[in-house]
């Protein structure tokens, strides 16, 4: 059963007409961590459309903070605008209460069933930030959809906004054991890929990945599916940081997660206008034939 919280009520918006309501709504879906593992529930905010719906569904990741940091929002709202239903998913308020990696994976799966079964939806695709990116990355993996016995449902798209590139460079070389990110994922669960579009929004100047505004797109062309590297594609923005959606500007010391494993001060600096390039950029992606 799901709790209606509230209404919004938008009137002008940024040149279009005026937009109507969206409700929002509180809801529980099953997941689980593999076959054989018991069902659990993870909580999320489901917003149907504003106006006509357009048949897409949107499944939204936050990042590391967690999604007490409420910056899943700005794109609920965003995408629920523009016809879309969106789910944006609690998968843990605050990053001390994060879950280990197959509880986020199954996670991002109860989400895509959950969607997938709406009436009126056509396809789901998914957009994630940081923490929220490498799920999206990993769901062009075969592994994933295998692991958590999805059958012959897949992600309609991809989206990654800030995701951490050398991580990934050291995983499609099958590098990344002690990544934790990865931890209890085979070392060769980016060798098969699905091929699903995915569209990597890159920080040229993220401090995780040595401010190298190069470290995404040299990820893509390390990624050994020729199929997944040509949808693949990749946007930076040469002046923005890791987290340029946040709303404000902060900092804090990283251990060993930064490029080749070493210590550094992640310093993010927010950018409303790369917010709203970042929105514009995942809009045409997920509505282009």
């Amino acid at each position: 059963m799901t709790k209606t919280i509230r209404h919004f009520w938008v009137a002008a918006a940024l040149g279009l007409a005026s937009l109507t309501a969206w409700p929002q709504s509180w809801v529980k879906l099953p997941f689980d961590t593999g076959a054989g593992t018991p069902v659990q529930q993870v909580e999320g905010v489901l917003r149907k459309p504003a106006g006509t719906p357009n048949g897409h569904a949107l499944l939204i990741l936050h990042h590391g903070g967690g999604f007490s940091f409420n910056t899943t929002q700005q794109y609920g709202e965003f995408f629920a605008q523009r016809g879309f239903v969106t789910l944006e998913l609690k998968m843990f308020d605050v990053t001390s209460a994060a879950p280990p990696p197959l509880v986020l994976r199954g996670h991002m799966m109860g989400g895509l069933k959950y969607l997938a079964q709406m009436p009126g939806i056509q396809q789901v695709s998914a957009m994630g930030m940081s923490l929220g990116s490498f799920l999206t990355i990993d769901a062009t993996s075969s592994w994933f959809y295998n692991h958590y016995q999805a059958g012959d449902l897949r992600f309609h798209k991809l989206v990654a906004l800030y995701p951490v590139c050398w991580f990934y460079s050291e995983a499609v070389q099958g590098k990344a054991a002690d990544i934790r990110i990865f931890t209890g994922m085979p070392p060769d669960h980016l060798q098969r890929l699905e091929g699903i579009p995915l569209l990597i929004l890159a920080a040229g100047r993220d401090s995780y990945d040595a401010l190298d505004a190069n470290a995404c797109p040299d990820f893509v062309k390390r990624i050994p599916d020729p199929k997944q590297a040509e949808r693949t594609q990749v946007v930076v923005y040469p002046e923005a940081t890791h987290a340029w959606d946040h709303g404000r500007n902060y900092s804090f010391p990283v251990r060993g997660g930064c490029k080749g494993r070493s210590d550094c001060t992640n310093h993010i600096i927010s950018s409303p206008d790369t917010v709203e390039k970042g929105k514009q950029a995942t809009l045409g992606f997920l509505l282009e034939k």
